[in-house]
Parts: C-alpha cells; structure tokens; sequence
C-alpha cells in the first residue's frame, strides 16, 4: 500500500479496502480523501492492480442535514455516495444509529428461525439440547455479529433482537406466549443478548489493552467529550470495567507477535505427548470406576512404578478465575514420594494453575534426574497436553526441553476417579489456592476467562442445575414445563390470565384447575393417581424430582387426556 496522507486510515481484510478520514469540516476531509485515492490509483497502476470501481462507493458520515458531500474521483471515474456502507458483513448508516444492520441482522435470524419450527413442536420433535445447540449455532451468530460495535445502538433497535431470541426459547422450551422471560432463560441458560454484549465489549478493550500499539489503545484511554446525547464504545466499557473494577485484575501482560520462531516448530522432539487412555473416552460417560480400573492397568503397564518416576500435577482455582494453587505429587522408583503445593497469584484461572503446575515439576525433577531416568508427567488437563503438542505454551516447553533423561512422556489420565496420585495432587493444588496469595498480571487470555465469569448471570435457583427435566423427550419436556411454571391451558390460567373460559373450576367442582389441583386433589382423578402413585408422593417430587417421578408426571397428563 502507498503512504497516505496525514489522517487518513485504511484498513485491508484480503481483496477488501475501506479508507477514512475523520474531520471537523467536511470539506478538509475530502480533499485528504481525494489525495489518498490518487495515491491508491497510481499504486494500483504502477502494480497492475484492478479496482472494480462499479463497486466503490463513498459516504459522508455527519449528524447535519445541512453538511452535502463533496466529489470523490477514482482516477477518471466519480465515485457514488450511499446513504449505508456494508464492510466485513456490518452495516455503517452516516449517523450511525446502526438501524439498517440491526434490521438485517433480525430479518438473516428469523429466516434461521424457521429452522427450529421445522424441528420441533409441542407435541413431537426435537429435545431441548438440540434445539438449543441450533440456536446457539445457526440463530445467535446474526443477532451478535459485530456487536462490540454497535451496542451503541437505540435500545428499541437492540430490542427487536432480543425479540428474536426470546421467539427461540419459546421453542425450545414449547413454553407458551406469555411464560415469564426470565423462566426461559433458566432453564435453558441462555442469557439475554444484552449480557453478552457487555462481556464481548470487554473482552475487546482487554485486546486493545494488550496491544500497547493499536490506535484504540490510546482512544480508550481518552475523556469522551460529551458534546453529543449518544453514548459511545468506549464510554459504554468505561462504565462496565468501573461497575466490575473490584473484582478484576489491575495488571494485564501486553500481547507480543514474533515470527523467530515458526509456529509450526516444536522443540519436543524428546517429550511424547499421550493424550488418551485406552478403552477410555474423553467425555463423562464413564463411571470412576470405568475410568480408574484402565488407567491403572495402563499405568501399570507402559510406566510401571519401579521403572519409571511418575509426576502427578494439578491446578486449582477458586470460582475458577481468583487464588490459584497448584499441586505437584512424586513417586520415585525407589518407593519414596515427595508433595508440594504452590500458589499460583490472586488473579488464576484453572488452565494457568495447570500450566504453573507442570511447570514447577519439570524444574523440581530436571536437577534431580540421571540420562538413565524415565519420567512420565501425569494430568488431568487435556487442554493444557494438546497446546503443548501444539506449541502454544513455549515457556512450558522450554523447560520440558531441558529435562535430561532417557524418556520423558506427558500422559492424560482422567481425573477424581480414585487414582491415588491424582488426588494427592488435587489435594496440594486446593491446599495451594488457600495458601497466600500475591497480586499478579494476567495474559488476555486469562482476562477473558474472567471477564466471562464475572458477567455469567446467576445460577438458577432450586432445583439443582442437573435436573432430571433435560433427560425427557421432546412432548414430556413441554408438559413438565408448563406446569412448573403455570402457564398452560388448565381452566385457572384460561381464565384469570386470557379471559379465554368463563370460571376456573375444576370440572370436579372442588377447587380452581391448576397443576397442584390436579396431580394432588382432583377427586375426578383419584383412581388413576393411586394407579400412578401408590403411596403419597408430594408436589415438589412429581415436577422436580428424578427423571422416574417426571416419567410418571407426564404419564398421569396423558392418560388423563389433559391438554397443558
């Protein structure tokens, strides 16, 4: 790219070139973008470079009705002015009130919508983890595209998207129109849009942040001038980092790029790296005792004890984010052992106290070690092994590089399954995050860990998060539902909330016809009850108990010929 003239940026994304120009009066930010063209078109000339010029267009961004654009020549050919500029899939209107993006974005995630119609009913069709899976891959991505941009927008505009979202839980938890908002968002969680706008426009100021010469570096630390009735990016995550300041790091490390290195290189050409036990899977499937009677045998045979110095670690972290520990547990082949925890900084999530913790047992043993020792590390972080056999940890893998021995070997084994080393790692790693703890910077990864947490809305209240609820099929998820919440089609909310049925009696005559009427005291439904139930079984248990009790809940609907 040419040099350009003073105070004219550009920005390039493969064959894509925007260039601005921000100005007090319109005329001087012409001229400077008239210059700039020039010097592109010579550029692109003397490179044999062609600039479809059909599609370069121009706007004017300004607040005044009054301010007219001035004439933008590429080479020969006049430039159009729109009144919209779309760039990287985001819509720039000239006063950036973002309403035409916003209103594309709605009409590409109700399109989307129909999809999860298409799936599901409440009657038949898909359950709610893969109604929730489509959402969250195919719907959500429209309505948050770019959205650390324009969160500045008018909250009518951002509500029209948190419409869209609220359309979705209504189908995947086949909740009625007027079950409560926030219901939805429980049991499903899923948070409101507004939530995740904020968590992503702080994670994009810590990358600013991190990045000591990026030009929002220096604006974000700039007093906004409050000349104008809108807000602004930086004003908005201003106002978020000092509601969170307490609880979030002061110091965070700067982002460094270098090339000395290939990133393809690794330097562990002397370090295997196992990253799987056999007959054993990644995922919670398994009980412990599936997973500990194979990792014994495995350990017992490729790393049996008296051939080999098994180096158990682990990391802890409280909440996941604040006062890290890490664990370290040795057993010599000689039968001794030796334990240490180690705290690892006020400010710690648990993949950095994973990573401290390999990082303190290659530096304890790498004196210790002989050319004739075998060494095999052991732990329970499987994302901790693949950066390592990826290269993305080069202070881990320095150290694991200088170990000198005859064989050193970094083994996933699973964790909290009873493996006698495992604990007494998890064991130091806790004792370790009690330990004091000193004030420590965080990398932009780690800030990003915490900013998520600390904007993750609350946990729901009783029943637990592991609900049997999520374990039904699609039509008994619908019924337990709508009866949990009250919003369904018995006579109390026809006609108290819809005014749909003249009274809300039971047609038994006793009482009102809601949920508990119903599964506890219609004496029109007491023989199937005591079919279904044969001893006394209360309210709480039939809509939250295990998924045997929501079974029998959904069962006793159907056989009533209720609709809910």
């Amino acid at each position: 790219m040419p040099e350009l003239p003073s105070r004219v940026h550009a920005a390039l994304y493969a064959d894509d070139l925007v260039l601005w120009c921000t100005e007090e009066h319109a005329t001087t930010a012409t001229y400077r973008m008239q210059l700039a063209l020039e010097k592109v078109a010579a550029w692109t000339d003397n490179w044999c470079v062609t600039i479809n010029r059909d599609k370069t267009t121009a706007t004017l961004f300004t607040l005044s009705a009054k301010v007219q654009p001035g004439r933008l020549t590429l080479g020969d050919t006049p430039l159009k002015f729109e009144d919209q500029q779309t760039y990287l899939g985001v819509t720039y209107d000239k006063r950036m009130t973002w309403k035409h993006h916003i209103m594309n974005a709605e009409a590409k995630a109700r399109r989307k919508l129909n999809i999860m119609r298409k799936l599901a009913g409440s009657q038949w069709g898909a359950n709610e983890k893969i109604l929730k899976t489509v959402y969250q891959g195919t719907v959500r991505p429209h309505l948050e595209y770019g959205s650390s941009s324009w969160m500045t927008a008018a909250k009518t505009h951002l509500q029209t998207l948190e419409i869209v979202q609220n359309q979705a839980l209504r189908i995947i938890t086949g909740a009625m129109k007027t079950t409560p908002i926030d219901k939805m968002q429980q049991v499903t969680g899923i948070p409101p849009l507004s939530k995740r706008r904020e968590c992503k426009a702080m994670v994009q100021d810590i990358k600013y942040q991190c990045i000591p010469d990026h030009q929002m570096n220096a604006r974000m630390k700039q007093l906004s001038s409050g000349r104008l009735k809108r807000s602004s990016y930086a004003t908005e995550t201003r106002a978020l980092k000092r509601e969170h300041q307490a609880k979030m790091p002061e110091l965070v490390h700067p982002s460094h790029f270098s090339l000395e290195e290939p990133p393809w290189k690794n330097n562990l050409e002397n370090v295997s790296i196992q990253t799987t036990v056999p007959h054993l899977t990644t995922k919670d499937e398994q009980s412990d005792v599936q997973k500990k009677v194979p990792t014994l045998a495995m350990l017992n045979e490729r790393y049996p004890q008296e051939a080999w110095m098994r180096v158990f670690t682990d990391g802890s972290a409280t909440d996941a984010v604040k006062r890290g520990g890490a664990g370290v547990y040795i057993q010599h082949p000689s039968g001794e052992w030796q334990a240490e925890a180690i705290p690892t900084g006020l400010h710690c999530t648990n993949y950095r106290a994973e990573v401290e913790a390999l990082i303190h047992a290659a530096n304890t043993i790498s004196s210790k070690v002989n050319p004739d020792t075998q060494v095999v590390f052991l732990a329970d972080a499987l994302s901790v092994l693949q950066a390592v056999n990826n290269n993305k940890l080069p202070q881990l893998t320095t150290t694991l590089h200088n170990i000198k021995c005859l064989k050193t070997v970094l083994q996933w084994v699973p964790s909290h399954c009873g493996i006698e080393g495992n604990e007494q790692a998890d064991k130091m790693a806790k004792q370790g995050a009690e330990d004091e703890q000193e004030e420590n910077p965080v990398s932009s990864r780690e800030m990003k860990t915490i900013i998520k947490s600390l904007l993750k809305p609350p946990p729901p209240p009783p029943p637990p998060t592991h609900d049997s609820y999520h374990q039904l099929s699609r039509p008994e998820q619908v019924v337990i539902f709508r009866l949990r919440t009250g919003h369904n089609r018995m006579q109390q909310y026809l006609h108290k909330k819809l005014r749909a049925v003249p009274s809300p009696m039971c047609p038994c005559g006793d009482a009102e016809q809601d949920a508990a009427h119903i599964l506890q005291d219609c004496r029109n439904l007491q023989p199937l009850r005591r079919e279904i139930w044969t001893r006394p079984v209360p309210l709480h248990e039939k809509l939250h108990g295990p998924v045997e009790a929501l079974h029998k809940t959904t069962s006793f609907i159907t056989r009533a010929g209720l609709q809910v």
